[in-house]
């Protein structure tokens, strides 16, 4: 009987954690179509930030085209959580602001209709797997305030065609755009120090991997990063000057510039004055990005609803605390006096232990016994 109320109990107790869990997340903060988490600081120590953590918009949305938040309520959106789109098919561009320093690990993993992103010069970082598995991906460029990209950041963009990798990346991780069968061509600045295994023009063949037909390396110096990445020259090699790969890594200035050499590369949509609420001014070959703050954007409010449900998922977590606190107490009661009898000498043996059992086994068919008799009295008269 124990046994059996000590599973319920259980079975209850985490009944009651998942409500409680779904309960607490009415404390995440709502800002249009994402939800974001507000860091701060008790002792000033810095500025407060925000930290998108998720894109709520429903699948039955129409914005294709995301504009991630600057400022929530007067504090900048610095960092796009992990996992914070993961998975979203939506989006085929998403427009990061430049309050943006950190793109956290598979923030954009798994968006298979993703297919532009223009990463500003604010962004000091992009996490481990952040754009894995974005098959439509087309186009990216990198800011030059990136210094490393992480590992497999970017491995499995089968669409892939144009990469500018910015001119201040430092550290390029493992596999970072492994798999990327469609990039031909990329230009290696000299800032790079640290190139990871099979990082660039490469792709599984079976349980190889192989090199990509036709990938070339561009470099405008000697580079010892890119020496020791491709030591035995298995991937072609091309010394170049900005000038002669002008058209795709030169970094043009002016909206102008950027709309006559979108127009001839088409890689990107073209530049334009207003675009979704948005003044943008981008290209590829252009990294130049002016936005101004969202201000069409309004905080959600919560429903009476979210309320309700916060107020029981408070109740049930206090009767989930007393309920734990009250086990433990009784179990730790029921070790002191197992010790007890144990240093008392009145430790039961096997024999005695089960002769009690079955005494117990015996007054319990007692008592059953004696009430079926009763009934039977009743019918007799």
């Amino acid at each position: 009987m124990k046994s059996t109320m000590k599973k319920i109990f259980m079975t209850v107790a985490v009944i009651v954690a998942i409500f409680m869990m779904t309960s607490i997340s009415v404390f995440a903060e709502d800002y249009g179509n994402f939800s974001y988490t507000p860091v701060t600081s008790e002792d000033d120590a810095f500025e407060p930030y925000h930290v998108l953590s998720g894109f709520n918009a429903g699948d039955d949305t129409n914005d294709t085209v995301v504009v991630v938040p600057d400022f929530i309520e007067d504090v900048p959106v610095t960092i796009i959580g992990a996992s914070s789109f993961n998975g979203r098919t939506l989006p085929t561009e998403v427009i990061i602001p430049e309050t943006v320093t950190t793109i956290e690990n598979a923030a954009f993993m798994n968006c298979t209709s993703l297919e532009t992103i223009i990463i500003p010069d604010s962004v000091t970082y992009i996490g481990e797997s952040a754009f894995q598995g974005c098959t439509a991906l087309k186009n990216v460029i990198i800011g030059n305030g990136v210094k490393e990209i992480g590992d497999i950041a970017f491995k499995g963009c089968t669409s892939l065609t144009a990469l500018n990798l910015g001119n201040s990346v430092e550290t390029v991780g493992n596999g970072a755009f492994f798999g990327c069968t469609a990039l031909s061509k990329v230009y290696i600045p000299d800032s790079v120090k640290n190139i990871g295994s099979y990082a660039f023009g490469y792709a599984q063949d079976g349980n190889n991997e192989a090199p990509v037909d036709g990938f070339t390396f561009f470099t405008a110096d000697a580079n010892e990063a890119l020496d020791a990445y491709n030591p035995e020259a298995k991937l072609a090699l091309s010394s170049t000057t900005e000038d002669v790969y002008a058209p795709l890594f030169a970094v043009k200035t002016g909206v102008k510039a950027c709309a006559e050499h979108t127009a001839k590369l088409e890689l990107v949509r073209k530049a334009t004055d207003s675009y979704e609420g948005l003044e943008l001014g981008q290209c590829a070959d252009c990294l130049t990005i002016v936005t101004k703050a969202n201000t069409d954007v309004e905080p959600v409010e919560k429903s009476i609803s979210d309320y309700i449900s916060l107020i029981i998922g408070v109740v049930l977590v206090i009767a989930l605390v007393v309920f734990f606190v009250f086990y433990v107490k009784k179990a730790k009661a029921h070790r002191e006096a197992a010790i007890a009898e144990y240093k008392a000498g009145k430790v039961l043996s096997d024999v005695e232990l089960k002769n009690k059992q079955e005494a117990k086994e015996e007054e319990k068919y007692a008592k059953k016994r004696a009430k079926q008799e009763k009934k039977l009295e009743i019918f007799k008269k």
